[in-house]
């Protein structure tokens, strides 16, 4: 199977190159995006300014990072699609989403609320209290 037991360490060089040189620039612009949306429509942020930072100013990849880079459930499609969540990453969103209702100018709250609960232990319990879950929210 490939094990042993034996006294000597195995050192293992893959050879990686640092995270932030290895995401690729979709995956940044996707938690930039959501991010800047989090911040500017309800008032706070999930992900660390710094790595925002860090990500805003990532150049294209020589040996990218295969798959999700990080754990966010919404990056994966199965879940993504079964939330029927569009990220804020999409160019006009809002003419994805139907909601429901006849109003066209609310259709990313149907969205933005996915991410919201999903982050819900992440958000100061002063900007969780004042949340209505309605439309308008």
């Amino acid at each position: 199977m490939g094990f042993s037991l034996q006294r000597d360490d195995i050192n293992v060089d893959e050879d990686l190159p640092n995270f932030f040189s290895a995401v690729r620039l979709q995956q940044a612009d996707e938690i930039i995006c959501e991010s800047d949306n989090l911040r500017d429509k309800y008032g706070f942020e999930i992900e660390d300014p710094q790595t925002l930072e860090i990500l805003d100013h990532t150049q294209m990849p020589k040996k990218a990072i295969q798959g999700t880079p990080w754990y966010s459930i919404l990056s994966n499609p199965e879940y993504s699609n079964s939330f029927a969540y569009f990220g804020a990453h999409i160019d006009e969103r809002e003419k994805l989403i139907k909601d429901g209702d006849e109003g066209d100018e609310n259709n990313s709250e149907q969205s933005d609320i996915v991410i919201i609960l999903l982050n819900l232990s992440a958000i100061p319990d002063e900007v969780a209290k004042r949340f209505t879950f309605s439309d308008g929210f």
